[in-house]
């Protein structure tokens, strides 16, 4: 407000002279005022304010008429003019997009707060109410002048009343408003209010739990493990025969002639894995559980061969930058300003661990959503911009953007779906590295299943779910498929399928109209279709090869435990849209030839890569999106759960007692993000140990 009455100081000095009749100083006094004002700004900054320019046009078109020409119009009508100038400047500036409230606040906050929406939303408000006070009281003034008689009420008492109430508001407004708009948002963040529950006693036999958890994914065990750990009695049931989803890794052997075995080992989709580095959630995860000495993480390289060019990964982000530098010469100077940026963002990403349970998240309080464009200006500024705009934002080569949207396939088959929040972490490969357990993905499945059980918790595998038992209202417990036995528990925590869990296992008769409408509107994401290749030689490959038609991961390469001394265990994989993943039918009669066909097709693109690779192929294994669907329970085998644009519920579901957790919610697919998802699912159950 200060800066506001700051630029009205032309108007102050005309009002203050002009009242006893003073009108030569008042004008010129005005008019000086104002161009000391415009002057002053200019020769700064460069920079004027549209409220000192109009008052330096209307006090030179004062001065003209009235001191120049001798007419007394703007005297006789000021009452009117003076207002309607001011009001048509306010309304002025909203349309133009740059509410003059807005100029003068920029003088008093942060650049990073400058295009935030909530910042021109305030600005916004406050100019329309000092637009619509300048025209009442340029409506007092025109009644004043046809009733002479009220003149000084209208124009010295109620004006000045209502100018007060602008100064009184737009002193009291920019400071409420923020603070009530910033609450309502982070209580939109979990609309169902459920009461969490209490975990008193300790609940007996078999079938009574404090916690139970569909699906033993990575998001669900990591928060079972987290509670089991910190005291509560847990019970997981998985479909499946291994823990884990997608992190899983089964073994396949081969007979030889002579009576040896060859012995492969394959992964159902994870092969690099990020989060591990010294801030990293899935690094604060074994910290919390004390299994960071159980898993041995290998670090995995990368290698791209994408339009015509083939490069090695390096190690150090910098490097990379000056490598892209040297194949984009044009480029070279935004490339390294891009790297410097997207770490900033990365580094800001994971800068509260400590207040946020080791997991990175939005500001909880408004207090820290206030500080945040601050204290985090660069995720301030990208985090929920498209990934592509920000591409778009650094580049012009569309091959370098290409060449930089690589890793989007670790995400969705459309980098145009991704924001710069979802890339950051994806980044974090190139920063901090990705990893793969020594002995298969399996491992790290395995090590959280350890932990479930030491601390008195069951996996039950091969266990399917029926259903989600409701009872007044509330998940109360779980009835199993096949033997149909109801178990209890006072917290459930989803971590299967999204539209699954809400439709099949609820139903949508437990869940309000528009978000039972909603789960069963949103569509799967992408799916995948992999070939598993033993391979009875060592290929001269990177860990991780990345062309324009597929991914190749050979993992033996890091850790040779994964096949025979001299072979190697491949896997090629080609992202399946949603379009074509549900062309897929295992009851179709072509569905055993087409598969094979498809994975010819892949084996050839390998080829191209890799020389002679179909003439070291001593195994080979298939899996199409049906194959998704059978052994993770996903919708149409999507393998990052819902669409980027379908229905991602909070973790606390609108069933009271039932949590979320997984690629559904926030904040996405992949295994860093569903530990992030499982470890907030833990602490907003239980997030403190119970004591002894």
């Amino acid at each position: 407000m200060f800066q506001v009455l700051f630029g009205f100081i032309p108007w102050i000095i005309f009002w203050s002279l002009s009242g006893p009749g003073w009108w030569t100083p008042a004008i010129l006094g005005a008019l000086l005022a104002a161009a000391a004002l415009v002057t002053w700004r200019w020769s700064k900054r460069r920079d004027v304010k549209t409220m000192e320019v109009v008052s330096l046009g209307y006090f030179a078109a004062h001065a003209v008429v009235t001191l120049a020409l001798g007419s007394s119009f703007f005297i006789d009508y000021g009452a009117v003019l003076n207002s309607l100038a001011l009001a048509g400047m306010a309304f002025g500036t909203l349309l133009a997009g740059s509410p003059f409230t807005y100029q003068y606040a920029r003088e008093s906050w942060a650049p990073e707060l400058w295009d935030n929406p909530l910042f021109r939303l305030t600005n916004q408000i406050i100019t329309g109410v000092w637009g619509g006070i300048f025209l009442v009281n340029s409506g007092l003034g025109a009644l004043s002048l046809a009733l002479p008689q009220h003149a000084v009420l209208l124009n010295a008492v109620i004006a000045n009343v209502l100018i007060g109430l602008g100064i009184t508001f737009s002193s009291l407004f920019p400071n409420w408003f923020p603070n009530f708009a910033l609450q309502r948002s982070i209580d939109a963040r979990q609309p169902y209010k459920w009461r969490t529950p209490s975990f008193d006693g300790h609940p007996s036999g078999e079938t009574e739990h404090d916690v139970i958890v569909i699906g033993a994914g990575i998001g669900g065990l990591t928060t079972a493990a987290l509670l089991a750990k910190r005291g509560l009695k847990v019970a997981v049931f998985e479909q499946h025969f291994l823990p884990g989803g997608y992190c899983t890794s089964w073994e396949r052997g081969i007979r030889q002639p002579h009576g040896s075995r060859l012995r492969y080992i394959f992964d159902a989709g994870v092969h690099d894995v990020s989060g591990l580095g010294e801030r990293g959630p899935v690094r604060n995860l074994m910290r919390q559980l004390d299994i960071e000495e159980e898993v041995d993480w290998k670090r995995m390289d990368h290698e791209y061969t994408l339009d015509g060019l083939r490069v090695a990964i390096p190690r150090d982000p910098s490097a990379f930058a000056t490598r892209l530098g040297e194949l984009f010469p044009g480029e070279r100077d935004a490339i390294r300003q891009y790297f410097d940026e997207m770490t900033q963002i990365y580094r800001e990403m994971y800068a509260d661990l400590e207040q946020s349970g080791g997991v990175p998240t939005t500001p909880r309080t408004v207090k820290d959503m206030m500080a945040y464009p601050q204290s985090h200006p660069h995720a301030y500024k990208w985090m929920d911009r498209p990934f592509t705009e920000m591409l778009g934002a650094f580049f012009q080569d569309e091959r370098l953007k290409r060449f930089l949207s690589a890793l989007t396939g670790y995400l969705s088959d459309d980098p145009s779906l991704l924001t710069v929040g979802a890339m950051a972490p994806i980044f974090g490969y190139y920063i901090d590295g990705g990893y793969y357990p020594a002995g298969g993905s399996q491992k790290f499945a395995d090590a959280l299943v350890a932990v479930i059980e030491a601390h008195g918790g069951k996996v039950h595998l091969r266990t399917p779910v029926e259903r989600i038992l409701v009872m007044d209202g509330q998940a109360a417990g779980v009835e199993l498929a096949v033997s149909g036995q109801q178990h209890r528990a006072k917290a459930l925590v989803s971590n299967a399928d999204m539209k699954r869990t809400f439709l099949e296992l609820v139903g949508a008769e437990h869940l309000p109209k528009k978000f039972a409408r909603q789960a069963a509107a949103a569509q799967p994401s992408t799916s995948a279709f992999m070939v598993f290749l033993g391979l009875d030689y060592l290929p001269q490959v990177a860990p991780i090869l990345m062309s324009d038609a597929i991914g190749i991961m050979t993992p033996s390469v890091v850790d040779n435990s994964l096949a025979p001394k001299g072979h190697a265990a491949m896997t090629l994989i080609s992202l399946i849209p949603q379009a074509q993943a549900v062309t897929w039918e295992r009851k179709a009669a072509d569905y055993q030839v087409r598969k094979r066909a498809f994975g010819d097709t892949m084996i050839a693109e390998a080829e191209k890569l890799i020389p002679d690779l179909s003439q070291h192929i001593v195994y080979r294994q298939d899996a199409t999106p049906r194959t998704f669907e059978r052994y993770a329970w996903s919708d149409s085998g999507a393998i990052y759960g819902p669409a980027q644009d379908a229905l991602h519920p909070p973790l606390k579901s609108p069933l009271p007692g039932l949590y979320l957790t997984g690629s559904g919610v926030y904040p996405g697919a992949g295994v860093e993000a569903v530990v992030i998802s499982g470890t907030l699912a833990a602490d907003a159950i239980y997030n403190n140990a119970r004591q002894a």
